[in-house]
This record gives structure tokens, sequence and C-alpha cells, in this order.
């Protein structure tokens, strides 16, 4: 990366640098600055250089597409060359010119250092209407001497992504110039010194430079059945070179077991609003895998790679994101630059808004004057594999990237669960002690704190690192996701920002913060809260109806805590006449509706801490100003915004991918940003759970249409379980409970208050006024009490406001005990918070003739409402739906929605994978005996972490023509002997089947590659593959003709060794099973050898229980049977005299266990009735 210092004054924007944010989230700095960093770009100049990147604008084509594109890039790129400014870290391009074909170009590159050196490349773009985002790149070389790095550098430029030809050839020669130049410089400053800078890749700058992959697919498949076993479905994203991403998901339906259905909705309403999968993104592995070692921390290798783990939390409709979507949720940094498209879309907004203003104009048309149609937008179909963040992302992601890999390292070391470890890691952080020392003082804590959470094991996860071995390997996507679900469930007990257990007495329905001054600045101001982006988006009328509250209890004297204190607020002085004095209580407080913390609270203190010291644009800090400023001041900032329509629209807006998102302050640069936070404030600040009813399905009955109805829950998240409990109990002591489990009541306030009651709830406080009919809150059996006076509509209210809310009631359902009530006539008062449940908010708007409110649906249940306490409005009964119908059809619906995907072909590849290996014998044999030892045999891998099996020439696409002197297939040969085979395995199962099906192929393309069928070795003739799979014959031939067994097959004219390969229905878990069918061989205790027992059965110590591995290639193994009978320590094998007799079937399995057992291998469970 490339930074600089950046002066105290920002400077001002300029066409040659491009803003960049790290997400959509960006947080915003004091003053309203936008916290961004800046990439320079060239003003066109081709000036040569020797750093990382070549002066070009990389911006000068972005508005073309495809050829125009290619064709406008390869000009840019071949005048470039021509000035010779193509020149990156002493690598130059001498030459530049087109091919013969459409999208070739000739390359020749020199080393400046050393002239003489230099590379020919021919580089063909496959698709260059798909250029510069979906095209491949194939390049190669006719230089004959290319050393084995560069001629993997060429090769590898086929598997990059997708990018313009300045950015392919610029990495290129990073890659040749060496491992020091594949990072960019860390330091290059512009002359001025008064910008800053980062640098950015062109479209991943999340992957590393190119480099041999080191991530093994053997431990990826252990550790996604040890996934899938818990219950999870894991997967694998390549990004293109070596660079991948780790995914794990579970559907959110399976959340509700243990998370409340009524918390999930409430913290995020698509959790449950169609089928979702919760979804764990982990990038940052710099192509390898495992990179954490026993202990928790990066191993070294990892730490020499640079891993970074990066942990992405979000919703996707599959169980894992497409690669498109999975590479923009990790991506770092998205150009905000205005290209020409934006000009575009830009200009027809324009023109599109004054066509608009001239028809609302009162203005004369001219008849022939055709109106200006607007564009219409199709909706683009929902893609499946889309990555979503939702409301919490933010937060777990925070959690995961900054405690997770901390906490697991304490488990490790001190043998503790999350609980203890967490606590254990905040202590750390706070004391800045040692872990040892902080151990050893607060170990009573963190037991007790252990002891806590396991009353909660039935509702948490599985944990995988409960019980695991010191010296076990952890299994990292497992691991995260547990503890990725085990935060979620317990979301609502911690600090949303500081991620510490939260120590009030008071537990939300939402998660919120704790009463650090840092946190709140930071869940406010920094946006790590909610996010208000996607509340916009997905519940406009809460956000309308949350401001429209905030703004009434503020411009009319009786907003109190929370207020915005402590986030930075920079705000115009209010003007004195804006001031407003709280209203008067008159009498005591006795009806429902009054007794809540915002109105009997004594006033706030009305002289400031400090005076207000305006800056030179009129604006002071809003912790300085006193209660009625504040108050003042935010109706002043409210009234500043645009509408909550506006800004859904603005948000809502197409961008394309790698470009950032729409944020709000771009809609309106003339609103400050405190306005901004204030808006924030409103929403984030609100731990109640309210959404608009559209659905006839729940809507209350005889209701003025007039009163547009909101569920309305504000309480813990296991609040429902609580009064579920109560309500049970209840019944079980009292007749009429049992009948009638629940009552129904009102509760009516002014609209003022309502910012308080929706974040405090319906609790009450003692006052010095006392109360008329008790302690507690106060319900009414009819709502005309609540809607009349008490909820009656006030003249102030947020002229943006679309909904206009001048009236708010709530509608609780409680226990059904009302003489335990404190008071039951004429109002229900009661002192047990925990025996009421709100249900619905009723909000008062204006009457919307054109309007017409959704039908009921009378075929739901509506709740059965006990006779002596009618619930009324007016003396009209009133129906309720019962409350827990629809939480109960949406949980079907989603259950019925769920479909099981299949893996896709990247994660099937894994959950088959066999690594081609190959084994290597050693020729020294310390027993005497012809049978191999573990410590005998070793496994060698390709770089690329893919076993190879020995092949004697490389493989072509295309068929060639082997050599005349060639050795021959005798069909003859083959088939005299197959009429006696046995029948063919009839057990089977689909994995072995997949498994087999892919070796099969991988042994006839093999062979077709072969140059020649003497340098193969072996041969598996296709005329005598069966139906059945599970039986193969292979002849083995060309052995040296030095060797012994060469002299008898000769002297015996016998074409080849014919063998028989059954598998098992658990392959690859289990080996296949080899035998001779002829010729037959001399018995060892007779002076044969070759690994050949005295039936015919091939017995090594590759093929049994406790030497087979599931990445065993077919290939590989026949090489080293060849090579077993091809040893000639201790004895060579030999034919015997009577080679012809066949061998039977029964002494090929009693020989292969008689070696098995004289060695003290475990043989294959199953391999009797394999065999026999």
């Amino acid at each position: 990366m490339v930074f600089g210092r950046s002066k105290a004054k920002a400077p001002p924007p300029r066409s040659d640098v491009i803003v960049i944010h790290d997400s959509d989230s960006e947080p915003e700095g004091r003053g309203g600055k936008l916290s961004s960093k800046r990439q320079k770009v060239a003003s066109g100049k081709a000036a040569p250089t020797t750093g990382a990147k070549v002066h070009i604008d990389r911006t000068k084509n972005a508005h073309l597409k495809g050829r125009k594109r290619f064709n406008a890039d390869f000009e840019d790129t071949k005048q470039l060359v021509k000035n010779g400014g193509f020149l990156v870290h002493g690598w130059r391009i001498q030459k530049f010119r087109p091919g013969d074909d459409e999208g070739s170009m000739e390359v020749v590159i020199e080393d400046s250092h050393t002239p003489d050196t230099s590379i020919s490349l021919t580089m063909l773009v496959d698709d260059t209407s798909e250029y510069p985002k979906n095209h491949t790149v194939f390049c190669y070389s006719s230089d004959s001497e290319l050393d084995a790095r560069t001629t993997e550098l060429v090769n590898e430029i086929a598997t990059s992504p997708a990018r313009p030809i300045v950015d392919t050839l610029e990495r290129f020669l990073t890659s040749l110039a060496g491992k020091k130049y594949q990072e960019v410089d860390m330091e290059d400053e512009d002359d001025s010194g008064d910008e800053e800078y980062v640098g950015m890749d062109y479209d991943d700058d999340y992957t590393t430079m190119s480099k041999a992959a080191t991530y093994s697919r053997s431990r990826l498949q252990r550790d996604f059945i040890e996934a899938v076993g818990a219950g999870y479905r894991p997967g694998f994203i390549p990004f293109g070179g070596d660079d991948f991403c780790l995914t794990i998901s579970l559907p959110v339906i399976t959340l509700s077991e243990s998370i409340p259905a009524r918390a999930l909705m409430a913290w995020d309403r698509r959790l449950l609003s169609r089928s979702q999968h919760l979804t764990l993104l982990i990038s940052g592995h710099s192509g390898m895998y495992p990179s954490l070692s026993s202990d928790g921390a990066y191993s070294s290798t990892a730490r020499r790679a640079g891993v970074q783990l990066k942990f992405q939390v979000g919703l996707c409709g599959q169980y894992k994101p497409s690669t498109v979507n999975a590479r923009e949720a990790v991506r770092r940094y998205g150009l905000v630059l205005q290209d020409a498209e934006d000009e575009v879309r830009i200009q027809k907004e324009k023109e599109l808004a004054a066509a608009m203003n001239f028809y609302d104009a009162d203005v004369d048309m001219d008849e022939e004057a055709a109106p200006i149609v607007p564009e219409v937008v199709v909706e683009e179909e929902e893609d499946e594999g889309r990555f979503d963040k939702f409301s919490l992302s933010s937060s777990l992601e925070s959690l995961l990237d900054q405690s997770f890999l901390k906490v697991v390292r304490l488990r490790r070391q001190f043998d503790l669960g999350w609980a203890g470890a967490e606590l254990l890691f905040a202590e750390i952080e706070k004391s800045q002690m040692t872990a040892e020392d902080v151990y050893r003082f607060k170990t009573k804590e963190i037991k007790a704190a252990e002891k806590e959470e396991q009353k909660l094991n039935r509702t948490l996860p599985h944990d995988p690192l409960h019980g695991l071995g010191k010296s076990e390997d952890i299994n990292l996507p497992l691991t995260a996701f547990s503890y990725l679900i085990r935060r979620l469930t317990l979301c609502t007990r911690y600090c949303i920002v500081c991620h510490n257990k939260l120590t009030t007495d008071f537990e939300a329905l939402k998660p919120y913060v704790c009463d650090s001054k840092l946190c709140s600045y930071q869940y406010y101001s920094l946006n790590r809260g909610p996010s208000l982006e996607y509340e916009i988006i997905h519940n406009p009328q809460t956000v309308d109806l949350l401001v429209s509250l905030t703004y009434s209890g503020a411009a009319e004297g009786v907003l109190d805590e929370p207020l915005p204190i402590g986030m930075g607020l920079r705000v115009p002085i209010p003007d004195k006449t804006t001031l407003v004095q709280p209203p008067t209580l008159r009498g005591p407080a006795s009806y429902p509706g009054v007794f809540l913390a915002s109105v009997t609270a004594a006033p706030s203190p009305s002289t400031p801490r400090r005076e207000p010291v305006p800056d030179n644009r009129g604006l002071c800090d809003f912790d300085d100003l006193d209660i009625f400023q504040m108050r003042a001041s935010i109706a002043a900032m409210i009234n500043t915004l645009p509408t909550v329509e506006d800004m859904k629209k603005h948000l809502e807006r197409k961008v394309k991918p790698g470009k950032s998102k729409p944020k709000l302050r771009e809609l309106d640069t003339t609103v400050l940003p405190a306005a901004w936070q204030i808006l924030r404030w409103c929403v984030a600040s609100c731990t109640a759970y309210l959404e608009p009813i559209t659905s006839g399905a729940e809507l209350v009955t005889n209701l003025d249409p007039s009163w547009r109805q909101f569920r309305f829950s504000v309480g813990a998240p296991d609040a429902e379980a609580k009064f579920q409990a109560a309500v049970a109990q209840s019944q079980a002591s009292n007749v009429n409970a049992a009948k009638y489990p629940s009552l129904f009541a009102f509760h009516g306030s002014s609209l003022r208050n309502w910012h308080s009651i929706i974040r405090h709830g319906l609790w009450y406080k003692e006052v010095a006024n006392g109360r008329a009919y008790g302690h507690g809150v106060y319900l009414a059996k009819d709502g005309q009490i609540s809607m009349g006076h008490y909820a009656g509509g006030n003249s102030t209210m947020w002229r943006k406001s679309k909904i206009c809310p001048n009236a708010c009631v709530a509608l609780a359902e409680v226990v059904n005990l009302p003489e335990k009530f404190v008071s039951s006539n004429p109002y229900f008062v009661i002192a047990d918070t925990t025996w009421i449940v709100c249900r619905y908010l009723l909000v008062k708007c204006p009457a919307d003739a054109t309007a017409t409110a959704p039908a009921v649906d009378k075929t739901i249940p509506f709740v059965k409402l006990d006779p002596k306490h009618p619930l009324t409005l007016s003396n009209n009964k009133i129906s309720i739906p019962e409350p827990g119908y629809t939480i109960k059809s949406i949980l079907q619906d989603r259950q019925r929605d769920l479909v099981v995907q299949e893996l896709d072909d990247e994660d099937q590849r894994i959950f088959d994978h066999v690594e081609r290996e190959t084994i290597i014998v050693d020729d020294d044999d310390d027993d005497g005996h012809e049978f191999y030892d573990d410590d005998e045999v070793m496994i060698i891998s390709d770089p690329k972490g893919k076993g190879k099996a020995p092949a004697p020439a490389a493989s072509s696409s295309k068929k060639k023509a082997k050599p005349a002197d060639d050795w021959k297939h005798d069909p003859k040969w083959v088939s005299f002997v197959l009429d006696k085979l046995m029948p063919p395995p009839t057990d089977s199962a689909r994995s072995a089947t997949m498994a087999v099906q892919r070796e099969l192929r991988s042994m006839l393309k093999e062979q077709e590659a072969a140059n020649s069928l003497r340098e193969l070795g072996w041969y598996m003739p296709p005329e005598f593959i069966g139906d059945n799979l599970f039986q193969w014959i292979v002849e083995m031939h060309s052995f040296d003709p030095s060797l012994p067994i060469a002299k008898d097959l000769k002297t015996a004219g016998v074409n080849s060794i014919i063998f028989e390969i059954r598998f098992p229905p658990s392959f690859p878990l289990a080996p296949p099973f080899f035998r001779i069918l002829t010729p037959r061989f001399l018995p060892f205790i007779h002076g044969g050898g070759g690994h050949v027992t005295g039936g015919g059965s091939i017995c090594m110590d590759l093929l049994t229980s406790d030497g087979w591995l599931p990445s065993y290639s077919i290939p590989a193994v026949i090489m080293q049977i060849k090579l077993a009978i091809s040893n000639l320590e201790p004895r060579p094998a030999r034919l015997a005299k009577d080679w012809q007799r066949e061998y039977q079937v029964y002494e090929a399995l009693e020989g292969y266990k008689r070696a098995a057992a004289a060695h003290g291998w475990q043989i294959p469970v199953g391999i009797e009735k394999l065999v026999r």
C-alpha cells in the first residue's frame, strides 16, 4: 500500500484523485469530515517510472465495454510502450503489437538491467465482448529456454482474475521482478505533500500475488465433514489464482429452535421474511489452509505468508454466495469516482426532474408537445447467490475480527469454555496485564462465568473445542461459526460495541450498548449499531414514525434521556425564541398513559455545562447546550432532513460491482452532518420492535381505518417466554384463567411521550404526586379513554413526515388474574411488568381518501376474551387475532421453503477429493519379507497440494499416435481369463460410485495422454469395462527387460499380468482389493517375492486399513505394485512353473489375511463380503 501524510486542511477535490471508502458504513468524523482515503491517478502523460505502478489514465475508457474497450485499451497501451513508459521494477515492455487473431497480442519484455535478457509472449483474450471483467487471457511463450519460475508465471496468467490489459501486464512484470516487489511500495508521496494516499488494486484487493497454493484439500475435506456432522453447510469459493474464501452457513429457520422468533423478527425482519441462510465468509487465507496451529495461533508458515483472516457475516438465499457476490463482500475498497456512466445517469435524473417541475408549473403547453416519459426501471431478478449484510453484521464481524482468535488461544491455553475465556480476555484488555496474572487474580470470577453459562447449554450451539486435545487440530470454519451462533443467541446480553457482558438490570429486546461513553459514541457516531440504511430501505414507515415522535418530544419540550450526548455533534446555537418550556402536569398523575419516566422524571438542569462558543461557521458543541437548547437543536436538525421516502430512493439506487454504495449525506450536501447523526440516533436508540401491519391476518378489528396498526414489542428477548410461563401458572391456579388465559387493554399517552415509552416500555417510577389507584402500569378496558383525552393529538408534527402521526395508543396483553392486580376498576393497575406484553401500537394518521385498509382475514383464530372484562372501543367489541398465529405461520412457511441445495462442483470436489500422490518405496526390507512397513512409504505432493501419479510424459488434449513398436494389447489373452471371473460386487454407495467414476476417468485420461503404453506400464482395456464400476480389469506390462520377471514373461509368451481390482462400498475411505488373475507367481516360501501372496492377492501396507489413505489414486497404487514386483530385494518376483494354473478367489483372500496377520496390519471391514 502507498501511504502519505495528510495536513490538517483537507485538499480540494481534484480530477486525478479517486476517493475510496473501506466499507458502506464508513465512520464519520467530527465536524462532518468524511473519513476517506485517496488514491492518485495519472493525468494521462506517459512518464517512465521504475515504481510499482504504470502512469496511465485508468479511467479514460471506463465508459466503454467489450470490443470497443479492448481496442481503446490496446491503443493506449501501444502508445505507452512506444513512448517508453511501460517500465515496472526494471522490466520494460519493448514491443507491443497486435497478433494474427482477434484479441491476440505479441509482447516482448526485456530486463533493463541486462538488455540481452528478453521474453517473447503471445497473449490472447478469449472473448473481447466480455472484456474487461469476464474474459480470460491465455498466454504462451515461443522461447525454448524459459526457466521454470517464468514458465509458471506465464501459465498463471490464464488463472488470474479478469483485468484490463495494463493491469495484466503490470502484475506480470511485478511478479517477474521478484517477491520484494509483490506488494506495492510503502512510500510514494506526491510533491505537494498535502494528500493522503492508499494503494488499490484493480478489482480484487483481497487477493495475494500469485504463488503456489499451500492449502490442503484433504484437511478441508476433514473439516468440511465435521461441519456437516454439526448440522452446518461448509463451502469453498475460489477467487482465481490461488486465493479463496471459506463459507459456512445454517438455514435461519433453524435458529428459531434456540432464539425466540419474536426476537429474530425484531433484530432483522429479513431473518424470517423468506428462506435465508446465516452465512459466514472467512477470507484472507493468502492461498493456504490450514493457517492455525493447535494452540489457536497462526502457524509459522501462515505468518510468513501474511495470513490475516477476515470475517464477514450476512444472509444468503443459498448455502453459500456466488463467486461474484463473495468477491464483492470481501472487497476492502470501492470506487466513488464519477465515471461516464454516472454522468449519464445524473444528467437523465436532472432532465427528468426538470420535466416534472415544468409540468407541475401552471403554464400552457403546446398541444403537439409530447410529455417526457420517465424511464421504466426493470426490476432485476432475485439473485439467490447475493450476500446481504443485516442489522447485526457489523457488530458480529467486529467481534470475530478483533476477539475470536484471541479468545480461542486463551481457551486452549487455560482449558476454558467460551464464557471464561471471554471474561479473561476482557480483563486482560482492561488491565493490560499478562494472561497468567489475570487468570491467577480472577480465577473465581472466571469459574463463576463458566458455571453460569452451563445453565444455557441447552440453547447454545455445539462447542467444537470442548474436549479437543491440546495437540489436536482446530477446525477453523466450524469453530468460528459455532462461536458466531453462540454470540448471536446471547447478543442482547453483551454490548454491541465493546462486546463485554452488560450489567444492567433491564434487558432490551434488541442489542444495545453498555454504560461506556466510548461505546455510546461509537454506537451512534460510527454506525456500530443497527444499520440506518437498512432500516430506511426496509422499514421506512417505522423510521418516519421514530423521527416524528422524537421531533414531537423535542418541539414540545419533554424530550429527555436518552439524548445524543457524547456524539461530537456540531450544531448552530438555537435562537432563544425557539426554546420551549416543558408542560406542567395538571393534578395528580392518575390515569392510563401518565405514569411514564419521560413525564414524571424531574426536569434536567437548565444551566449548561459551559457557555457554548461558536466557531467561524457558527457551530458549537451540542454537549455545551442546556436541556432546552438541546431540544430546540434536535427539532431544528430534524427539520433540515429530507423525507424518508427520498432517502429510500437514494439508497436503492443501483451501483455496479466495485463501486461504493450510495451514502445518505450524498443526498443533500447542505444538510449538516449533525442532522444525519441525529437521524441515526433516532433509529438506533430504539430497542423496541416496530413494524407496520400490512396483512389482514394480523389486524385488530372494529378500529377506525385512520388508526394505522404497528406490531409493537418491547422488553427482553425472553419476555415472551416469561409471560407465557406466568400465563401457564395462572391457568393452573385459576379456573377462569384456564378458560380465558389473558386479557387485553389499552395504554394511551400524548404523542410527545412516546419517544420514551418505546425505549423504556410500560414501566413506572415513584413520583411526588402519588397515584390515585396505586403504583403500577395503568391500562384502560375501553379504547376510547386512551384514544381520546390521554392520546389526544398535538399540533407539533414533523412537517416532512409522510404518515404524519398525531396520536399513539398501545394495546397490551396481560395475565388474567385481575384479583392480583393493584387495582382492576375502573382501570387495570399492574405492578408486575412481566405480566404485560405489548402487542400493537396504534398510530392516528390523517385520513387518506384513496387508501384502503387491508381486508380482515376471518379464517385466522381470534383470542377468546373474558366476558367479565370485555375489550371495547366506544362500546363496540374488538377482536384480537391470536398473537402467536402469525409467527407460527411464518415459521411453517420458512420450513416449507427450506430446500436442501445440492453441492456445487467446487465443494463436491472437496468432499470427493482423492489427493493424487506418488508412493515412494524404500528398497531396503529389514525383515526379509516382501511386505512394506509404515516407515518405508513416503508421499510426495506437488507445490499446489495435488499429488501426481507418475506419468512418463505430459498429457495432451489431442489423441497422440503411439510408436509403431509400442506394447500391443491382446484382447484374446484377457478374454480367456474373464470367462472364469467371479461376479462383481453387489454393494455400492453414492459417494463410492462418484469416487470410482472419478478414478475411472482419471485412468482412461492418463492412458489416452501417454506417449506410449510401454512407458505407461499398464493398460485398462476399455472393451472390458463392464456395467459394474466396482470391478476393474487392468493389465501390467513392459517390465525392465533385465528383470527376472520380465525374462520369465517373455519365455512363457505371456503378454501381460492381468489384475482384478474390486472396490468396497466405503471407497475411498476403505482400500480396494487387488489380486492377480493370471499368470501364477512363485510363492514367497518357495523363493518368490514381489508382494504377491500365495493366492495371488497383493498385500502391501498401503492396501490395508492401517496404511490406506483416501487421497491415494489408483494409477499411483498400480505403479507402486509394479515397483514392488520389480524390486530385487530381498528376492525378485518369479513365475511359478505351473504359471498357467489360475488363482482361485478363496486363495487370494486367505493369502491376504495371512500376510496381514503376520505383520499386524488391520484388514478392512467387509473384505470377506467384497471378495467372496
